[in-house]
């Protein structure tokens, strides 16, 4: 059984998740989340020193949620390809439609916080996990890490550019078919 300290802190994080999601970290108080938590702001700052680890353990959170979606998702799939389109489509299309709804939410993509970029490093590994063998198999002379990372970061402008939900499912779906199409060359294709 959990001791009441972490008991109380995954409550806190249950609760601001949709405040940060609703309002994002600049409109966010730390009297908003005490007020969703239950607690009074003393208790609140027994937990977390600041708004700042609260936002950090809300995004840890999602970020591990979103990773277990994943892995779940595409361990009954069959292809390469089907593998890399369910983990994209999950992480940056779904993500997406979060924002669409909740515009303030783009907080939780903003590279400017350390618990995103490490939830972008997180997509990434996993995005080299998938790509490892089918990689290896072809004839792409390039890491899966760098390879991966191109993916990761092409993700991010196509959010940028999209029309609307649908449109960046079919760039995920030109990119990923891309992508599959390389790893079944047969001509080398070096990295520089």
């Amino acid at each position: 059984m959990d001791d009441p300290a972490t008991i109380r802190r995954s409550n806190i994080v249950a609760a601001a998740t949709p405040i940060f999601l609703r309002y994002g970290f600049a409109r966010t108080t730390m009297a908003d989340i005490a007020k969703v938590s239950r607690l009074t702001r003393p208790t609140l700052y027994l937990t977390f020193p600041d708004k700042e680890s609260v936002f950090q353990a809300v995004v840890e959170t999602m970020i591990e949620a979103k990773m277990t979606q994943i892995r779940q998702g595409i361990s009954d799939l069959a292809s390469f390809e089907e593998r890399l389109l369910y983990a994209c489509n999950a992480w940056a299309a779904e993500g997406y439609e979060l924002v669409q709804a909740h515009p303030d939410a783009q907080d939780m993509f903003d590279l400017g916080f350390k618990s995103v970029c490490a939830g972008y490093q997180a997509f990434e590994d996993l995005i080299a996990d998938i790509i490892c063998q089918p990689a290896q198999r072809s004839a792409v002379d390039m890491p899966s890490a760098k390879i991966a990372r191109s993916i990761v970061y092409a993700l991010k402008g196509f959010k940028d550019i999209a029309a609307d939900g649908a449109d960046l499912r079919a760039l995920i779906a030109t990119h990923v078919a891309v992508v599959s199409a390389a790893f079944s060359t047969t001509k080398r294709i070096r990295s520089k």
